[in-house]
């Protein structure tokens, strides 16, 4: 359903009350999806900007776990949101696809600056470069 009305985002209209119905029958009001839609990117830009170290990631993804594990190692003062403990874990991803160009997880910003995905977080730990750049 998420999807469905971040979808419904990209259409072109005269009003934003005007209504949306979808093929379940139900309606919407245009005003409610901006709405939404809004406060999952206030959301997601909020926490990128009040926490150091931010991790986007899903419980049961190995690549988020090593990144986890790799972000612990240095004592990196993380804030980790598990999307799949979510109702809007599909809309954050979008947003955060139209933020970093990829929806996967995990999803590491350092500072307010995308870090990269698992692969990369790690790396960066292990060259010394997160850590200089989480002091700075």
């Amino acid at each position: 359903r998420g999807n469905v009305l971040l979808e419904l985002m990209d259409l072109s209209v005269a009003s934003q009350e005007e209504a949306v119905c979808v093929d379940t029958g139900r309606c919407y009001s245009l005003s409610l999806i901006s709405f939404a839609t809004m406060s999952v990117k206030s959301f997601v830009d909020n926490e990128i900007a009040s926490n150091k170290v931010m991790v986007f990631s899903k419980s049961y993804c190995p690549f988020c776990k090593k990144a986890k594990e790799a972000l612990a190692s240095i004592n990196a003062d993380a804030k980790v949101i598990e999307l799949d403990q979510r109702d809007d874990c599909a809309d954050i991803q979008d947003y955060l696809g139209q933020l970093t160009g990829a929806r996967s997880v995990p999803r590491v910003f350092v500072k307010g600056k995308f870090i990269g995905g698992g692969d990369d977080t790690v790396a960066k730990v292990h060259s010394g470069e997160l850590k200089t750049l989480i002091q700075a």
